[in-house]
Parts: structure tokens; sequence; C-alpha cells
């Protein structure tokens, strides 16, 4: 029951979003916008993979590491050269844990950033609906460590840096998918990012 109301109010937020999204002025009904401009607001669902955080082995046994998830907001702020620079934020939630024997221990790591984007947008005339990008990423992140074996907890909070480069394709006007490849909680990020 809880995953049928959780599944809904997903489904509700999302159509709100497209439908706020499309009443609002669509400036991109010219083959000549690009992609992302000047005021575009993109929000973007996420799955990471290839974590970039190293977990110690228990016992010759290796943690199972789980997707990372993540939320991230981009709004393009100025024109610069061929391309256009965004600022926006990102929140990623990413968990492994060990359990054998009896022993369980989980790893808990939560970003959460400013990210820094700058999107070419020399390509309009030939696809607006491409875009490609790359990015930096400053913030925290907070990691917790709990053995239920030893009965061992700990936690810290430690800077966080990344570099990306990525691509999105809107492949309708208010809906779209992106790739990233880069260094922050994990290695390759794939999502649907809405656009408004």
């Amino acid at each position: 029951m809880k995953k049928i109301s959780i599944t809904s109010l997903i489904l509700l937020a999302l159509v709100f979003v497209c439908g706020t999204a499309s009443a609002q002025d669509n400036r991109k009904t010219a083959e000549k916008d690009p992609a992302f401009d000047v005021g575009d607001k993109t929000i973007g669902l996420s799955i990471g993979f290839g974590n970039d955080y190293s977990y110690n082995y228990y016992g010759g046994y290796a943690p199972v590491v789980l997707p990372a998830f993540g939320v991230s907001y981009d709004q393009g702020i100025l024109e610069a050269g061929p391309g256009v620079v965004g600022i926006g934020g990102i929140i990623d939630a990413q968990f492994s844990h060990y359990g054998l024997y009896g022993t369980n221990v989980t790893y808990t790591n939560y970003v959460i950033g400013v990210r820094g984007t700058w999107h070419l947008s020399i390509l309009k005339n030939k696809n607006n609906k491409f875009d490609p990008y790359g990015g930096v990423m400053a913030g925290l992140r907070f990691f917790n460590y709990n053995d239920n074996y030893d009965h061992y907890k700990s936690s810290s909070v430690n800077p966080a840096f990344g570099l990306f480069v990525g691509a999105k394709y809107n492949f309708a006007t208010h809906v779209g998918a992106f790739a990233e490849l880069g260094f922050d909680v994990s290695l390759l990020r794939i999502g649907l990012n809405f656009n408004f």
C-alpha cells in the first residue's frame, strides 16, 4: 500500500511540474534557440554507478555497494562565449552494507553541493534538443559508519569536490534524458530531466 501511495505522489508531482511548465511561455519554438538558455531551469533525477569512495573489506569480503540516487537543479544565468553558464545544486545519497556471520556493517554517504555548469550552444542550429555541458561541484560529504557486531558507530563531515561532463537530450519540450561522467559520489550518472 505504501509503494502505491509513494508512486502516486511521484506521478502527481511530475504531472504538476510538466503542467506548470507547459502553462509558461515556451521560448524554444524557433529552431535557433539553444537547448539550454539564460533563464531556463532544469531538475534532474538520477541514479549513479561506480562508487567513488573506498570501503573497508571485512574479513576478506567486499561490501555490497548500492547505486547512488540524486536530485540536481540547474538554472541558466548568463551567456559566456558560445554557451550559457548555469548555477544550481545537487543532493546525492549512496548506501553500502556488509553482512556475514551475524555482522551487519553499513556505510552511508550524503553529498550536498553547489554546481556550476557551462552549456555549449554552438550546435543549436543543427540540433537544439542536444545539450552538451561540463561543470564543477563543491559541497559537503556526510559519512556514517555503523557496525552492529562491535557496537561501533562513527560519522564525519568532509569537503566534497567534483568535475563532470555530460549531455542532455530533450526528447519533448519539458522532458529529456541525461548522462554524466565525473568525480563526485559516483562516476557515471544517468537520469531524466524536467525543464521549465
